[in-house]
Formats: C-alpha cells, sequence, structure tokens
C-alpha cells in the first residue's frame, strides 16, 4: 500500500456502469419478487416497497461513489487490477462464511434468519446493494466530507484507518439495534467483514467490495440457507 497512484479511465462513467447495472438488476428482481407475491424483502429493507428502498440505494451509492473517487479515497484501476481484486475478494469471503456457517451448526441461529428459495436468488441481490449504499458508501462518504480529507495516494495512514475503523462500526451497531440473533458473534464478525470490504474498496475499487458481499451471501444466505433448513431443523 504505497505510494502508487492509478490512473483514471478517458470515460469516467464507464468505471460506474457495472454499479449502475448490478443496480438496476438488483431493482428488477426486487419488483419481480414482489409481482409474484414475495414479500421476504420488507422484513430486512423496511416498510417502504423494495423496489422503492433498492433503486434509491443504488442511486445515493452511484452518488456516494462518485464523491469519494473525487476525494481520492479510491481510484479506477487496470482491468487486470479490477478482476484481481474480485478475485481476492472472493476467496477472502469464504473464510468468514465457513465462520457463520460453523457457529450456526454450533450454536444455532433462528429458523428464519434466511429467505427460502427462490426468493433468495433475487432477495440477496437487493440486500447487498441496499447494505453497501447503507453501511458503508453513504457514511464514508458522510465522514469524508466531515473531515474535509482528500487522499493523493493508496497508503493506509491513520486518517484513512480511523475512517475505515469508524464506518465498520456502522453495520454491526445497526443489527444489534435491529435485534440481531448471537450479537456476541455478529458484532465482531461484521465489524471485522466491514474493515475488509473497506480496505477492498480502497486498495482495488469498489467491485471487490461488492464482489465480497455477494460471495458471503451466495454461501451463507443463499446456499447454507437451503441446507440448514434440512439438517437443523
Amino acid at each position: 500500500m504505497g505510494l502508487r497512484t492509478r490512473s483514471r479511465p478517458r470515460n469516467r462513467l464507464r468505471s460506474y456502469a457495472p454499479w449502475i447495472a448490478v443496480s438496476g438488476v438488483a431493482t428488477l428482481g426486487a419488483a419481480a419478487l414482489e409481482a409474484m407475491g414475495f414479500h421476504g424483502l420488507q422484513r430486512f429493507l423496511g416498510p417502504l416497497p423494495p423496489v422503492v428502498t433498492v433503486a434509491t440505494a443504488g442511486a445515493a451509492g452511484l452518488g456516494a461513489l462518485m464523491f469519494l473517487e473525487g476525494r481520492g479515497f479510491w481510484r479506477c484501476g487496470t482491468n487486470s487490477e479490477t478482476v484481481r481484486g474480485i478475485v481476492v475478494a472472493t476467496a477472502a469471503a469464504i473464510p468468514f462464511a465457513a465462520v457463520a456457517v460453523g457457529v450456526d451448526v454450533a450454536r444455532g441461529f433462528p429458523k428464519d434468519t434466511n429467505l427460502e428459495w427462490p426468493e433468495a436468488w433475487a432477495a440477496y441481490l437487493a440486500i447487498a446493494v441496499m447494505a453497501e449504499a447503507a453501511f458503508h458508501l453513504l457514511p464514508l462518504t458522510g465522514l469524508v466530507w466531515l473531515t474535509r480529507s482528500h487522499f493523493t495516494d493508496t497508503r493506509l495512514d491513520g486518517r484513512v484507518w480511523t475512517l475505515v475503523l469508524t464506518t465498520a462500526a456502522v453495520e454491526p451497531v445497526a443489527q444489534v439495534a435491529l435485534g440481531s440473533a448471537q450479537p456476541y458473534f455478529v458484532v465482531p464478525h461484521v465489524f471485522i467483514i466491514g474493515v475488509v470490504q473497506l480496505l477492498l474498496l480502497r486498495r482495488y475499487g469498489y467491485l471487490s467490495m461488492l464482489s465480497f458481499r455477494v460471495s458471503y451471501y451466495l454461501i451463507w444466505h443463499v446456499l447454507w440457507g437451503r441446507a440448514r433448513l434440512a439438517l437443523l431443523f
């Protein structure tokens, strides 16, 4: 994490196309679930129609990403760097998901922890977009704005660590406030995950951060979410 910097692409909008695409797919998925009579998303996203929540989160997340890139917190790298970040993020998500599965087997989360198939396949992409915007991108944007921070390199100095650690605390606090089961596990687990994701954002860009959450949700909430119903209940 030295002084190396990365150049921006000529077409700046292109660097945001994946976020726009993922947010769009997540919004369409939320709309499709609602049309098919699945309403599990409201348990996680709140009282507003899920399609409104997801679309709003996608737009807010896009604005936050633009602001954070403008301040230099993250930079769009080359295609090879982006792919490397996605690979690193996906690999890093596996042990975290495995730990969650182990705790579930040993201690037991409630039966309704995970949404069931087929709803889960579309729902968790929508939740991922909302979670990244609400718990990481928007809080980090607020902190960077309040501290008037600007970054000219990719170093992990004291200021960056303060921003990362403070932002990473938002999601576990929110989960406990919403009544999360097993808080003594959830708080450190989700906090460390947040730190890893924000460091991925800093080093490789937002696609690595998003890939981590999607991979984690796929293993823990979707695949294990189906298996646990047969194995544990």
